[in-house]
């Protein structure tokens, strides 16, 4: 059938099973299930920022056969890459052995992000903004920017305005992230101890929120593996919540239910 395969010396039967009851917690760094007029599409979403990619030529395709069998939808793999070097590496075609089954992943590379200088533009798209800070920080006109294009964004919505400078200090090459602050402490009036400290808690609920995703998505584990029957919306009440203790609680539970009323009783 076309295949090579070097001088085989030796075969071994290995487990048929294609479900994995090891704890090993596979989690990418998001995804995003869009809603189509043909229906749903399943997007992995990858921040790559160096070239040790080893791990990924077996983890991507296991991220994105898993949110396509869940869902029941097409899926696509996109990498975020800021540096040039590690996009070329990320888009190399990843070898699966199967004709026609390999996977060559999209990158999302410097040339595809505008630089945005102008506060304006960056106060009315604030998701570009932070990508373009992402991939074009460095000179002091974009980081000026973005200090001023987080004061416009303030002044009509200081959630979001404190969303966006979370996003862009957590993407910033540390250098980067240095200078914004100190141009924040000297540039922005909403900046000051008590910004800061609503930044702070931020990033730290942002933390539990991750934390709390995690662990949900270990119950569904749990439950599926146990052979544990949950509805639609039992399911959605575990990946929604964001109750850490409420979830732990459950897995808890899940290691001895034999239904899914006495995981919620």
């Amino acid at each position: 059938m076309g295949i090579e395969i070097s001088e085989i010396h030796d075969a071994s039967e290995v487990s048929e099973s294609c479900t994995d009851h090891k704890t090993s917690e596979y989690m990418a760094d998001a995804a995003v299930l869009l809603k189509t007029q043909d229906g749903p599409w399943g997007v992995v979403v990858e921040v790559q920022r160096n070239d040790r990619l080893h791990d990924k030529q077996y983890t991507w395709p296991l991220y994105l056969a898993t949110l396509r069998a869940r869902h029941e939808c097409p899926a696509t793999l996109l990498v975020i890459a800021p540096q040039p070097a590690v996009a070329r590496a990320c888009a190399a075609t990843i070898e699966t052995g199967h004709p026609g089954y390999d996977l060559t992943p999209l990158v999302l590379r410097p040339e595809h992000v505008p630089v945005m200088t102008d506060p304006d533009a960056i106060a009315a798209d604030p998701a570009m903004g932070v990508l373009s800070a992402m991939f074009h920080a460095g000179p002091d006109d974009t980081l000026d920017a973005v200090v001023q294009g987080h004061d416009k964004i303030a002044e009509a919505d200081r959630l979001t305005a404190r969303r966006y400078y979370d996003w862009v200090s957590a993407l910033l090459p540390e250098a980067a992230r240095k200078t914004l602050r100190e141009k924040m402490k000297t540039a922005s009036r909403w900046y000051s101890e008590d910004a800061q400290a609503w930044i702070a808690e931020g990033i730290a609920e942002g933390k539990a929120q991750g934390k709390a995703e995690g662990k949900a998505e270990i119950l569904l584990q749990i439950l599926r593996s146990r052979g544990i029957d949950i509805t639609e919306e039992q399911q959605q009440r575990i990946s929604e919540c964001r109750n850490l203790e409420q979830i732990e609680a459950w897995v808890d539970r899940a290691l001895t239910a034999t239904s899914a009323d006495e995981l919620f009783d």
